[in-house]
């Protein structure tokens, strides 16, 4: 609606001052000086740059592509992927043996009477000088730490869950690439379309002005018919400043330059598609959307979290051994020596910092399964939605093509009744503005359908097949 004001407005505030003047300045100039028409793109047709070097076909699937190579938020799951699986190999760590290797050479000089020993043996110092050396393997592994080993659980699941967010990104990426390329080609259209109202415009003025100089029509009709090429104007005017908009947003989605030329290659055309009934599409939608899925694991790492942080108030059984030399130097008095044991650690008070980290864990489980919930009720709501949206989509479509088919007939019936001088242009313009509009209806349409089809695909959770 705002669109028609605003070329209703500029067609009566700039255009008609001037097409008045002309008409009532008795000039009958011929078609030659009109103003030239400025060539705008038009779907379908490749225009080459200055350079020369036709610009590379966009399909939308390019275009995707294009789009998750350069896209920032794509990256950054993807590091956060690295990140989750970098901490689960880091709990991992915790089951595993620990390995190490010592080599200790040292020369201490100890105060025997600083140890109760000094003075028993006179002619001899207090003072003793000596060397050592050790070098020994030691090993350390954990038999026994539930906690331990469920932190490790916990942080597998977590590492799925950033996986599964990498996989969303990408998801939500594709399906704003879609509508974004679906925007240009809407405002192209629209574009073409006003290019071809401006083509017939331009014709009804040459007819009105022919009639006008053979005395079948009055100034008024020759003015009319400017009116109507000046509304055309500013429709042209319109679609080519939404054209501009579209594509400078999917310029920078698939992260090109923002003079970059855009071929695109896809068309806006019907496509039925057969939906099944609400409750089959919303079971298909919990198991298959991403959303549900993260949801699900980050609820599922949290009551591991939970369960790990539980454990840590139940022993844990650790073995450790050493093997290794032992002597004054390495070459003197260096005897082999080992240790081997079992260890046993009960914890039995830690200031309360365990009950603290659970009464957390066990609020950010809830916290997760609230989200679960909402997440499911979220994503059965847009399915519902989505199936209502695309039925009326493609009644809109035909109900579309229709009114098209009767505003040709009816521009048809005007124009020869005002060929025969049987009636003015008035009613020729009028069936020419209702065209104009069945034409951008038809358009708006067929774009709203395949927006409805993507939309499904979102909803459904497969918008990765999703095929134009």
């Amino acid at each position: 609606m705002w669109r028609q004001e605003t070329a209703m407005f500029l067609s009566r505030h700039v255009w008609l001052p001037v097409i008045i003047g002309v008409a009532l300045s008795g000039n009958s100039a011929p078609a030659q000086h009109l103003p030239p028409v400025r060539r705008l793109p038009v779907p379908g047709v490749v225009y080459p740059p200055a350079g020369g070097h036709a610009p590379r076909p966009l399909s939308p699937a390019r275009a995707v592509e294009m789009a998750l190579a350069g896209e920032t938020s794509v990256r950054l799951a993807a590091e956060r992927r690295e990140e989750a699986r970098g901490r689960a190999l880091e709990a991992r760590a915790a089951l595993l043996p620990n390995l190490s290797g010592v080599v200790t050479r040292a020369n201490s000089a100890i105060n025997l009477a600083a140890q109760g020993l000094g003075g028993f043996l006179p002619g001899i110092s207090s003072i003793i000088v000596f060397d050592t050396f050790d070098a020994r393997l030691q090993l350390a592994q954990q038999l026994f730490d539930w906690s331990a080993v469920q932190r490790h659980r916990a942080t597998q699941t977590a590492r799925q869950a950033a996986e599964v967010e990498a996989q969303l990104v990408r998801q939500q990426i594709t399906g704003e690439v879609l509508l974004a390329y679906l925007d240009v080609l809407r405002a192209q259209s629209l574009v073409s379309a006003a290019e071809r109202e401006i083509v017939t415009a331009r014709a009804l003025v040459h007819l009105a002005q022919e009639q006008r100089a053979a005395g079948l029509a009055t100034q008024l009709d020759v003015v009319r018919a400017g009116v109507r090429l000046a509304e055309e104007d500013a429709r042209r005017a319109q679609a080519q400043v939404e054209l501009e908009q579209a594509q400078a947003r999917l310029r920078r989605l698939m992260a090109v330059p923002a003079d970059a030329e855009l071929t695109l290659t896809g068309e806006l055309r019907f496509v039925p598609v057969s939906t099944p009934d609400v409750a089959t599409a919303q079971s298909a939608a919990l198991r298959q959307r991403l959303e549900v899925v993260l949801a699900r694991l980050q609820y599922e790492a949290a009551t591991r979290e939970q369960a790990a942080v539980a454990a840590e108030h139940l022993p844990s059984v650790e073995v450790f051994a050493d093997y290794g030399l032992n002597g004054v130097r390495p070459n003197r008095f260096a005897l082999p020596t080992r240790t081997f044991g079992v260890r046993v650690n009960v914890p039995v008070f830690n200031g309360g910092a365990s009950f603290g980290r659970l009464v957390a864990e066990k609020s950010r489980a809830r916290q997760r399964e609230l989200e679960v919930a909402d997440v499911q009720r979220q994503v059965e709501q847009e399915v519902r939605l989505a199936v209502v949206l695309l039925s009326a989509a493609a009644e809109q479509v035909a109900a579309a093509e229709q009114a098209v088919t009767l505003a040709q007939r009816e521009v048809e019936l005007a124009e020869e009744r005002f060929a025969a001088g049987v009636a003015d242009n008035l009613e020729v313009i009028r069936a020419q503005s209702a065209l104009s509009q069945a034409r951008t209806a038809r358009i708006q349409a067929l774009a709203q359908h395949v927006m409805t089809r993507v939309n499904w695909a979102l909803a459904l959770g497969t918008i990765e097949q999703f095929q134009w």
